[in-house]
């Protein structure tokens, strides 16, 4: 397959393009300037676009079978709110409209668990059980958790218009080794103790592509998470403590996650296997 990779040069694109290549891929690697000292493997090539132009976006996919739109602004701090919000949303219509349009019709989208409204929630969270599952109602409270649950839209909305697409979104977890994670507990408390190995997420952006035929139609959502949290206290605990209100409606126990990766097993046939 000829996977088409935007924002190839960020931390989970690196992954994405080595991982992709392993397993016998061609890969369009695509960002927003050139490299210099390119080095060509004969597995891929290399091509320049950004992710709000929508032409040069559409040219960088010619050629691709499948795509997996990783370019966006992956987090607003010391970032105003509107470039936040509109970069990432431009990006994303930009990047199913092209694929659309050239009749590619694997597509996988780096969302984020922020499309609930978490990390960067203005005011108090809201949370109607745990764990979280892809169904739940979200609350989006500012600029970067609304461009990501509007980009989920635009999914819904392109599944709709052009039934010859598959499109995963990915609803992905601070992307880093364990060991590097270093979090305040009040600031653990709002990411609800969660982290994603980089291998991992490369492997569920893959598997957005790759599921069999039948697996999914249209677009669904996925949270892409590990299945334990980064504390050493009992999960219940934590949530006791942090969130007495919000009722328990699945296994919390032990150092469970408050993510349910349930459907990206079931349906991608993911899980999250890397420990560090």
């Amino acid at each position: 397959m000829k996977i088409a990779v935007t924002g190839a040069r960020g931390l989970v694109g690196k992954e994405v393009v080595n991982l992709c290549k392993q397993q016998g891929h061609y890969v369009i690697e695509i960002n927003r300037t050139e490299e210099k000292d390119a080095v060509h493997d004969g597995k891929g090539e290399k091509r320049v676009a950004q992710a709000t132009d929508y032409e040069a976006t559409k040219k960088a996919f010619e050629g691709a079978d499948a795509v997996i739109h990783l370019a966006a602004i992956p987090n607003p701090e010391d970032k105003d709110d509107h470039v936040v919000h509109n970069t990432n949303v431009q990006g994303g219509y930009n990047a199913m409209h092209a694929a659309a349009t050239l009749g590619i019709k694997r597509f996988t989208l780096a969302s984020s668990v922020n499309a609930h409204g978490l990390v960067y929630s203005q005011g108090d969270l809201h949370f109607p059980a745990f764990p979280l599952t892809e169904s739940m109602d979200t609350f989006p409270s500012d600029a970067y958790a609304l461009s990501k649950a509007e980009v989920e839209l635009q999914a819904d909305s392109f599944a709709r218009s052009h039934p010859h697409m598959r499109i995963a979104s990915l609803r992905i977890h601070e992307v880093s080794p364990l060991k590097e994670i270093e979090r305040t507990e009040e600031e653990d408390a709002r990411q609800l103790w969660a982290w994603v190995n980089p291998r991992a997420t490369a492997r569920a952006c893959l598997a957005g592509l790759e599921a069999p035929e039948g697996a999914f139609e249209g677009h669904e959502r996925f949270y892409i998470v590990a299945p334990t949290t980064v504390r050493k206290e009992p999960s219940l605990q934590l949530a006791k403590k942090w969130y007495p209100d919000v009722p328990i409606q699945g296994d919390l126990s032990g150092h469970r996650g408050f993510f349910s990766c349930e459907k990206a097993r079931t349906l991608l046939g993911w899980e999250h296997t890397e420990t560090e």
